[in-house]
């Protein structure tokens, strides 16, 4: 027996209605189990490995000796949903790691963190002899943290990567836990008001109301609550600052400062902001160099939906970049924008460069050709026109393009 086929049994085992039939069909199931399991199977902890020295995640297994060491009332409910945690492994100093388990689920909130894999693991088992009753647990099953939680994992995949990460840092960092504790049903208007008018910028009031929004829809169509106490707070979007494009001198400023070795890291990253436009965080591993074009997914794609950016490679730029290097800078996103930020003169800031490319090409190519490379045009066109774009005429485009170089 497999690990995916016992995930499937508990899944049949969870739709008895009779508690006691269900309690013995699980331990037969478990029996039957240890059985059969082979011992790779049960020894295999983490399903997917960490990469290098970043942040992985994934569900970490335990044998049936410690489920057995784990509180019986917990035991069951454990048994029933596949038998997995959720694992994540973060780099601590230069060689080690640091653990950190979880189990977030049907009202149950256990985390435990340890540097030792197996002692983590202990203090996970430890964890389940000290849990709120039953009646508290599905107490918790209705509190506005919970209900936050499923509606994160309702929305992962269906946004964007990084959306879906904001919103999780958001929830984590601006929501406190004494309101996350709440009955979600308990929360009235004003409790969230009070809540949002503390927040000291526009732009966190703007995406904390949506966040609140979205939760308490879901909530209402779930059949949770019966009205989405946020409808009474108005909406007030963040004015957006326009930045202004980078004149001749501030570029070769730019372009000058990034030959320091200081900048070596970072100058591929650099140089894909002005020459491209692109967003940063479209400067991942899929960016790359094919055929004199740079190929890289486009990032403001709403749904999930997949759609890349082919861009000629400018004549200026032939000459400056490494093109046996990658694009994506071996530093953390926010570490390369603040080296990058010592390149550029004083006020400018790295996201500037994209504003400044779209305006050098909007003087010199056609409108619908710029928004394609923007990777902002509607459906029509990248749909459309762009698949009748041949790679002749966009190198054609691209060579009317005056780019000021150092």
């Amino acid at each position: 027996m497999t690990y995916k086929q016992l995930q499937e049994i508990t899944e049949i085992l969870k739709d008895i209605p009779d508690s006691e039939r269900r309690d013995k069909a699980v331990q037969l199931m478990l029996q039957s189990a240890a059985d059969t399991i082979t011992t790779d199977v049960v020894n295999e902890l983490i399903e997917n490995k960490s990469n290098g020295k970043k942040t992985s995640s994934a569900k970490i297994k335990f044998t049936k000796k410690e489920i057995e060491s784990m509180s019986k009332t917990f035991k069951r409910e454990f048994i029933a949903n596949g038998m997995a945690a959720h694992i994540i492994e973060r780099p601590s100093g230069k060689h080690g790691s640091f653990y950190e388990i979880r189990y977030r689920r049907n009202g149950y909130d256990i985390a435990v963190s340890n540097k030792e894999l197996k002692t983590a693991k202990a203090m996970f088992i430890e964890a389940t002899q000290n849990l709120p009753p039953p009646d508290a647990i599905a107490k918790n099953k209705f509190s506005f943290g919970f209900i936050a939680d499923e509606w994160i994992r309702y929305k992962h995949g269906k946004v964007a990567e990084d959306t879906w990460k904001g919103y999780e840092s958001q929830i984590r960092r601006f929501i406190p836990p004494r309101f996350k504790d709440k009955l979600i049903k308990s929360i009235r208007t004003s409790d969230i008001d009070e809540l949002m008018n503390a927040l000291d910028t526009p732009r966190k009031y703007e995406d904390l109301r949506i966040i609140f929004n979205s939760i308490f829809k879901y909530a209402k169509a779930s059949g949770i609550v019966t009205y989405n106490p946020v409808e009474m707070i108005p909406f007030k979007r963040a004015e957006r600052e326009n930045r202004d494009r980078l004149t001749d001198e501030q570029i070769k400023t730019f372009l000058t400062n990034l030959q320091a070795p200081l900048f070596n890291k970072v100058r591929n990253f650099a140089y894909a902001m002005y020459f491209f436009g692109l967003r940063p965080c479209e400067i991942d591993e899929e960016a790359h160099f094919e055929n004199g074009f740079l190929i890289c997914r486009n990032r403001k794609r709403k749904n999930g939906k997949k759609a890349y950016k082919k861009i000629p490679i400018p004549r200026q730029a032939q000459n400056l970049f490494d093109f046996n290097s990658p694009l994506k800078s071996p530093l953390s996103y926010d570490r390369t924008l603040d080296i990058m930020k010592k390149a550029l003169p004083d006020g400018i800031i790295p996201y500037q460069l994209r504003h400044t490319f779209a305006s050098v090409c909007d003087e010199k190519v056609k409108r619908e050709v710029v928004e394609l490379w923007m990777g902002d045009s509607p459906e029509r066109l990248v749909g459309k026109t762009y698949v009748h774009y041949s790679d002749e005429f966009m190198r054609s485009e691209m060579d009317k393009v005056n780019f000021v170089v150092a």
